[in-house]
């Protein structure tokens, strides 16, 4: 964020309480880091001078405020503090910045200090005049004025960061990382029953809530979710019950509050550690360390705008959803089972993989999340999280509840609308109100409007009059929201529009800065003074929120949806010309984290905005691509970036003028999908990709398009697309004699063999592309090719062989850092361990290879880890253990689908069920890896699957299901290529040891 100066600010207390309010306001929007105020401190503090004197120690900036009274001189000096303060500034030579009340500024008696105290006071003055320039104010306003114009001076702008980082304070004190700033009105109105819900559910351990340790509160947006959660936590919790370790307030609405960062940030508090260490552990380490510290003691959390890491919102332009028409697609299912009103039923038990964790890791910490002892969790959200549902009967988990809070009652209604000094007849607005589920947002921002009337404000007849076209009783109920907050907006001048428009542009919320420059600098305001005013003005109606910690705006997504539905092409046109110009403006900075990318994210949701796509194009394959690739990790970004480039749907082909970069696109997005975790989507899009080299005549992008699609449908199980793609593959290779494609493309055919069954054939392929690769010196794809044989040598069953394997394989990705090609190693000697009955090998690869594959999110290679590891928990009769690791598997091999892997696991589970006497179960689960492993259908099945599928179904007298048959015709012929060994298989002597 922005660089902050730490200000004193220097006045007298009992004579300008108001000035020192502006002042404080003025220092807030302007940036300025806690701005510290001596007069706060009690007069009869015997250590006041030295308390004030370490606040000027401290400060970057002083501030002098004086009106006509000297100040509290203690009792062992001879001026006041207030001077003390102002010398030790001149003897910092900090910046000084003073204002002086004006002769004529209208003043009390009691504001007058006569006497000694007024000589003091008048030599005091004198000496600033000679010292410093001073601006005099007639007015607190003025005052308002001249200091926000003054300070603006002083902002230096990192214009390059978006995102605010609160400081993490020590527990007890609470930690509040991203503060609510959208409450209605200053005092939450109304919502008893769901007060005394969160007190019982903290306080009453014989109410039914004090069970749970997850609280949900579930609605659409705008109804007051965060508000009544923010407003119990600051004011209720804390004073009602004191025994909580910490109590922390997380947004998923901020751009950089993700998951990862959450569990960062919430471990740093509860273990008062120093971030940086933190930060050094990896990720699994940190989430099983967060569990433990909530198990074990006993805080408070609130996870407000879940639904922002849900399938459903996550999106780049979640934030421009609009509320009716994106919650409607998100249908009850089971809404009578719970007796729930639709708009509730809706939100709580929508599409249930639209409430799915969009990272299923996500999803398996809030399962574990539910089974904590000690801590108590608030979330908020639009969605409740299927993770949190049982698959059974879609009731909450053990541990879990769900309260759906609904529009206010009437009487708080008819409150929030009187407290605007609204009028009106009582049924008339119930009539309104109830038309609109008595939405807070909705009746708070029409009555500011009301309110603010020029010809009859606070007049709602009269307003009514003179709005004749303001008629929600005649609309769709879908439309009434929308109409209402549209009326609600039309109040505004041109430049408070153009302001709430360029705030609703954005994603997150906007830093001060960032708002100067595209409004100030782009003479849509005149000064900071304008800018505040309307700033102001936007609070007041509820319709922004000013965060002063960190001195960004933002809009409720209700009222950003609204503004944002409401522009039309042009208008859209215009904000989006001014963003981009201020983000092509900002320095390139050094990625290391995705916070970095912010500025360039930015940029590309601005050109796709502007429908510039071939631009948007461009900036993504020179500035984001890479970075989002191997700097950061960023896989779920580069997709959700990449299919903004499919305006017209991904069924369509993305819209860029260039058939080249539509394939680049198609490849890119493939690959990402990839290292998501689906790559079943990954083939698919390879597939596309694949057919535009085609029409291009591009062998080349067809070849490589082929061994890389004959990889993703190999995990996906599409074992017969695996081979003919990397049959295909070889063939161009071959003809356009080149070294590397053949290799890859011998590498990827023999790993499909090798899945269905060929060992020998697979070899050969394999040990052609190890020939070739150390004739290229592509030590790369001689590792993968050595841990490829080594799979092998394990199905033939031959461990020692395997374990000589895949230490070489090991060796070799640790010379080139490749850390996906070490996880896979570290597997594949785990397994070779496991057969040779060397548990405590094995554990340790493991437990290295299962870290670093959610460090980086390499789904394949975890979902691969946690089979293994439970199968050795199996073998070591630690059978809880092993179902452990399974429960952390299913999401992650349905999601993919991974079927091989998915059929290796119901395969050990059906074991453990065997091991335990459940027939009936381990028949279920042998059944259930039969069918995975058939895939197309033999010769093109996952045979090692299919066969231990078999054999228990077998041994337990069940039958086998019946499936369809392979049927060739609906597949293109197979590509005839001749696959022959080369070279001679061995092993190097180097390979024993690591």
């Amino acid at each position: 964020m922005a660089e902050q100066f730490r200000v004193m600010i220097s006045s007298t207390a009992r004579d300008l309480p108001e000035h020192r309010d502006r002042v404080m306001h003025a220092c807030l929007r302007q940036g300025m880091f806690h701005p510290e105020m001596m007069e706060h401190l009690s007069a009869e503090n015997a250590n006041a001078a030295d308390v004030s004197l370490r606040m000027v120690e401290e400060a970057d900036l002083y501030l002098g405020v004086f009106g006509f009274r000297y100040g509290y001189v203690p009792p062992t000096s001879e001026i006041s503090v207030t001077e003390m303060e102002y010398n030790r500034a001149v003897e910092r030579g900090i910046p000084r910045l003073i204002f002086v009340m004006h002769d004529s500024h209208a003043l009390h008696s009691a504001d007058v200090e006569t006497g000694e105290g007024a000589a003091k006071l008048e030599a005091f003055k004198e000496r600033l005049l000679k010292d410093r320039s001073v601006c005099f104010f007639r007015s607190a306003d003025e005052l308002l004025a001249l200091v926000i114009q003054s300070l603006s001076e002083f902002r230096q702008s990192n214009l390059a960061s978006l995102h605010y980082v609160s400081e993490i304070p020590s527990p007890p004190n609470e930690y509040i990382a991203h503060p609510y700033t959208l409450l209605q009105t200053r005092n939450l109105i109304g919502r008893r029953k769901e007060l005394r819900l969160l007190n019982d559910w903290i306080l009453d351990p014989y109410s039914e809530a004090f069970k749970a340790r997850v609280l949900s509160f579930v609605a659409i947006g705008g109804i007051g979710k965060s508000a009544l959660t923010w407003k119990w936590f600051n004011d209720i919790a804390s004073e009602k019950s004191n025994n909580f370790a910490g109590c922390l307030w997380w947004s998923f609405y901020e751009s950089d509050a993700t998951f990862e960062n959450f569990v960062i940030r919430a471990l740093a508090y509860v273990t008062k550690r120093r971030l940086e260490e933190i930060e050094s552990i990896p990720g699994s380490e940190r989430e099983n360390q967060l569990l433990a510290a909530f198990d074990r003691e006993r805080f408070l959390i609130v996870l407000d705008g879940f639904e922002r890491i849900l399938v459903a919102y996550a999106r780049m332009d979640a934030a421009h959803l609009a509320d009716d028409e994106y919650d409607k697609q998100i249908a009850g299912r089971i809404a009578e089972a719970y007796h729930l009103p639709t708009g509730a039923a809706d939100a709580f038990m929508g599409e249930h993989t639209l409430r799915k964790a969009a990272d299923p890791r996500v999803g398996i910490f809030l399962r574990k999340l539910s089974r904590v002892r000690a801590t108590r969790v608030v979330i908020t959200t639009r969605l409740y999280p299927a993770d949190l549902q049982s698959s059974v009967n879609n009731e909450p988990l053990p541990g879990c509840i769900a309260f759906l809070p609904v529009g206010l009652g009437d009487d708080d209604a008819v409150d929030l609308w009187r407290a605007f000094g609204v009028s009106g007849e009582r049924k008339s607005l119930l009539r309104l109100f109830n038309l609109v589920d008595n939405h807070p947002l909705l009746i708070q921002a029409l009555a500011s409007e009301v309110a603010r009337d020029r010809r009859s404000p606070g007049d709602f007849d009269r307003w009514r009059r003179a709005h004749p076209d303001f008629d929600p009783f005649r609309l769709p109920l879908i439309q009434v929201k929308s109409h209402v907050l549209e009326f609600a907006l039309r109040g505004l001048d041109a430049k408070t529009r153009e302001t709430l428009r360029v705030v609703a542009a954005f994603r997150m919320p906007v830093p001060y800065d960032t708002l100067a420059a595209l409004l100030i600098d782009r003479q849509v305001c005149a000064d900071d003074e304008q800018l505040d005013w309307i700033l102001t003005e936007l609070e007041d109606r509820g319709l922004m929120g000013w965060d002063k910690r960190g001195n960004r705006y933002d809009l409720h997504p209700i009222v950003r949806g609204v503004v944002w539905s409401a522009l039309d092409d042009s208008a859209r046109h215009g904000v989006y010309s001014s963003l981009q110009a201020h983000f092509e403006a900002l320095p390139i900075a050094r990625v290391t984290s995705l916070a970095d990318l912010t500025p360039a994210i930015e940029l590309y949701n601005t050109l796709i905005g502007l429908k510039r796509y071939d631009d948007a194009y461009i900036l993504f394959r020179d500035r984001l691509s890479s970075a989002t690739l191997f700097n950061v990790n960023a896989n779920a970004e580069r997709v959700m970036m990449l299919e903004m480039l499919f305006p017209d749907g991904l069924e369509q082909l993305p819209r860029l003028s260039d058939p080249n970069r539509q394939a680049f696109t198609l490849n890119a997005l493939a690959l990402a999908h990839l290292l998501i975790g689906q790559p079943s989507n990954a083939a698919a899009f390879q597939l596309r990709a694949n057919n535009i080299g085609r029409a291009l005549k591009r062998e080349d992008y067809v070849c490589v398009g082929s061994y890389n699609l004959a990889n993703a449908a190999r995990l996906a199980g599409k074992l017969r697309q695996s081979e003919s793609a990397g049959r295909m593959a070889l063939r161009i290779s071959r003809e356009g004699s080149d070294l590397f494609q053949e290799t890859a493309s011998l590498k990827w055919l023999g790993a499909v063999l090798l899945e269905r069954s060929n060992i020998v054939l697979a070899r050969n392929a394999l040990m052609r592309a190890l020939t070739m690769a150390r004739a290229d010196a592509n030590e790369q794809i001689e590792g993968t090719v050595w841990s490829l044989l080594a799979s092998a040598a394990l199905k033939a069953r031959e461990a020692d062989e395997a374990l000589k394997l895949s230490k070489r394989a090991w060796r070799l990705a640790l010379v080139d850092k490749l850390e996906r090609d070490l996880i896979l190693a570290d597997r594949l000697q785990a397994e070779s361990a496991l057969e040779l009955g060397e548990f405590h090998v094995a554990d340790d690869k493991l437990h290295r290879a299962l870290t670093r594959s959610r460090e980086i999110n390499l789904v394949q290679e975890e979902v691969a880890v946690l089979v293994v590891f439970a199968e050795m928990r199996r073998r070591q009769k630690q059978l809880r253990a092993a179902r452990e690791f399974l429960d952390d598997l299913w999401d992650l091999a349905t999601r993919g689908p991974y079927p091989l892997f998915h059929a290796d696991a119901f395969n050990v589970l059906a074991q453990i069920e065997r091991d335990e006497g459940n027939t009936s179960a381990a028949v279920e689960a042998a059944t259930k890896a039969y069918r995975l492993a058939w895939c197309d259908g033999p010769p093109f099945a996952y045979h090692w699957g299919l066969e231990k599928a078999k054999q228990h179904l077998k041994e337990l007298g069940a039958p086998a299901p019946e499936m369809p048959a392979f049927d060739e015709s609906k597949f293109e012929p197979m590509t005839e290529v001749e696959i022959n060994p080369h070279d001679e298989f061995y092993v190097d002597e180097s390979a024993e040891s690591e």
